[in-house]
């Protein structure tokens, strides 16, 4: 395929990198790195449990995940930038009123309202955006814009927690959304546009409907899907608790252990960026895999602020990795004009799975009485993801047979 005039070279692209990579710091640090802080707020305010608020979760990222092939065919049709900014506008309402709610279902009501926000300013609305812009620098490219994912850990939860003191959670919250969408918000309405890639884009994005559901029957797709469900329901479900999990050892500092894994999730993203498209995907997601355990069986019986620390930060090394690496590997594996489409419905199965990792580790940590039990689980599911990434398809796949043509 020869790459149109502008890609991967126009300041235009790497203008819209720019726009997704703000997105991201608002999606992922009030849509994915502050449901921790909710928890323990909510909790304290009204007393509520931890297997309910974290199941109220679940319950928003089972939501989002069905909404993805809309949002996916809304890209298609009415281009990326009116669904970022419907998606930062709808998330920002839900993320106003949280803390005025008094009862479970109107939490549950505004995490429903979040929903489709947080799935048109993630990964497959960045992914396939970005990949209207890039050809050959894809993987550079994309990695640069969810290192906003990164960021956000670094950025929002750690500014989150020294502002709740300070201001109570109701106000300290309302700034912050206040300042993001405003960076957010700008970022997207000046630079986000189709790119010279949107035409097979948007066939790709647009076309998935129930006929395209057919890479299911593939092997491939569940080589990919698969593992990373299992190591995102692990991922997300540590990160959602990881506030409270730190505030069960009062020895440790919650603020600093979120921003020291932070900071080397964006470590780790700038490493794998500088080689990401020299490697070979799936066995790179096999040691990202592999390195969360050894943090996770540490973390599980740690009890210095040391020992603590070191392994939120060893887990941290490639908590972005694991967003950025599946992608990928479809790009290498399936033809170009499928891309969009695949990510999408990857990417809808994957949360479907891993939005039951926090009421998960809520319940089984409400039913033990600690965290150590959710931590084996945790561990369990990553050694299950790095055996079956590995577990490659033998033949190349020829296009039009991943969207079932």
């Amino acid at each position: 395929m020869t790459a149109s005039p502008g890609v991967d070279t126009s300041p235009a692209a790497w203008r819209v990198v720019l726009a997704c990579f703000l997105s991201a710091i608002f999606a992922w640090g009030f849509g994915f790195y502050a449901h921790g802080i909710y928890l323990v707020e909510l909790r304290r305010e009204h007393g509520w449990s931890t297997g309910l608020i974290s199941s109220i979760v679940t319950g928003h990222y089972v939501l989002g995940a069905l909404l993805l092939p809309h949002i996916a065919r809304a890209i298609g049709r009415f281009g990326p930038r009116t669904v970022f900014l419907a998606g930062l506008g709808v998330t920002t309402v839900a993320l106003l009123l949280m803390p005025s709610v008094t009862s479970p279902w109107q939490l549950a009501l505004l995490y429903a309202l979040m929903a489709p926000g947080w799935n048109a300013t993630s990964v497959a609305p960045i992914a396939a955006t970005v990949g209207q812009w890039f050809d050959r620098k894809r993987g550079l490219a994309l990695n640069l814009a969810l290192s906003g994912a990164t960021a956000a850990g670094l950025i929002v939860s750690p500014a989150l927690l020294a502002a709740i003191p300070r201001l109570g959670f109701a106000d300290a919250e309302r700034l912050l959304v206040g300042i993001g969408i405003v960076i957010a918000g700008t970022a997207v309405a000046l630079f986000v546009r189709r790119g010279p890639l949107s035409p097979a884009t948007a066939r790709g994005a647009a076309g998935r409907r129930p006929g395209t559901l057919a890479p299911m029957r593939h092997w491939r797709f569940w080589s990919i899907s698969a593992p990373f469900a299992f190591v995102l329901a692990s991922q997300v479900g540590f990160l959602t608790h990881l506030v409270p999990l730190i505030s069960d050892r009062p020895q440790a500092d919650p603020g600093l252990a979120v921003a020291i894994n932070a900071v080397m999730a964006l470590v780790g993203r700038v490493v794998l960026g500088f080689v990401i498209d020299r490697l070979e995907p799936r066995r790179a997601s096999a040691l990202c895999f592999l390195v969360q355990v050894l943090a996770i069986a540490v973390l599980a019986r740690a009890v210095s602020p040391f020992a603590i620390y070191a392994a939120c930060a060893v887990y941290g090394f490639s908590v972005g990795n694991n967003i950025t690496l599946s992608p990928l590997i479809v790009q290498r594996e399936y033809p170009a004009a499928d891309f969009p489409a695949i990510v999408a419905l990857s990417t809808a199965v994957v949360q479907i799975v891993y939005a039951f990792g926090p009421g998960l580790l809520g319940l089984l940590r409400d039913a033990s009485g600690s965290y150590l039990v959710p931590l084996a689980v945790c561990l369990g599911l990553n050694l299950a993801a790095a055996a079956v990434i590995l577990m490659r398809p033998r033949r190349p796949i020829a296009a039009g047979v991943s969207s079932g043509t």
